[in-house]
């Protein structure tokens, strides 16, 4: 039995698909066994926004999400796919904040309530921002990046961008919200940092600052502070919520 295996084409960025013994990704071939151009289009856009993760990488991760919530190949390349597509336009928003910014110079101080969450636009790299959960109100947890485990540290501290920091509560009782944090707290710390954005909600044996945040108040309380679903939750979409409320600007 074959599958498809994507692979980086030249400087362009571009894909093409060979065939490897193994098991089957029909979504990405046509039906006559050539390459699917709007496959290979999504595939491009995924791995636009996640160039951290190789092309196989994100062909593993559409089946496996496939796999794990019942749906087709295809179907789960859509979900990635339509996420990709909000990112594209959340990243290329910012690119002058990777551009002008290489360090946090913006301490998001003290949070009106525990549990509260934070956003700010990045300082580097790829611009997904950055999510934290305030432990106590002047303690944040949070992932702070690659290379380093998840951490409770001081909301003093320069962990975000001037004019780039929303300071948000969570639309919920605050005992739901002093379980999230206490969640973030005692089960989310010392986790190597997870590089993979778009699909994130698979595992907490590794944690991104968003994934951190979504899994406090999913685990704890069963509260999902994604904004538009997927498979992966980024920070603008836990910022653009519905359950969650910005009440400050920094």
């Amino acid at each position: 039995m074959s599958k498809m295996k994507w692979v980086r084409k030249g400087a362009t960025g571009l894909l093409t698909v060979m065939l490897v013994t193994g098991g089957t990704f029909p979504s990405i071939a046509s039906a006559n066994g050539s390459v699917d151009f709007k496959n290979e289009e999504k595939l491009s856009t995924i791995e636009l926004v996640n160039p951290e993760l190789s092309s196989e990488e994100i062909a593993s991760m559409v089946k496996e999400y496939a796999n794990s919530e019942g749906l087709t190949e295809a179907e789960s390349l859509d979900l990635f796919y339509e996420e990709a597509l909000t990112q594209k336009i959340e990243l290329e928003s910012n690119k002058n904040t990777i551009q002008n910014n290489s360090s946090p110079n913006q301490a998001p101080g003290k949070a009106k309530y525990k549990g509260d969450v934070m956003y700010s636009k990045a300082w580097t790299g790829i611009n997904h921002g950055h999510s934290a959960i305030y432990y106590t109100t002047t303690t944040v947890v949070h992932a702070p990046g690659p290379g380093k485990k998840s951490k409770a540290e001081s909301a003093y501290n320069k962990i975000g961008l001037k004019n780039g920091i929303k300071m948000q509560y969570v639309k919920t009782t605050q005992t739901n919200r002093n379980k999230a944090a206490n969640y973030a707290y005692n089960n989310l710390r010392n986790k190597p940092y997870d590089l993979n954005f778009a699909a994130n909600k698979l595992t907490t044996s590794r944690l991104n600052c968003s994934g951190l945040v979504w899994f406090a108040y999913e685990k704890s309380v069963g509260i999902n502070l994604d904004g538009n679903g997927g498979p992966g939750v980024y920070p603008s979409n836990i910022r653009d919520s519905s359950k969650t409320v910005t009440y400050a600007s920094k």
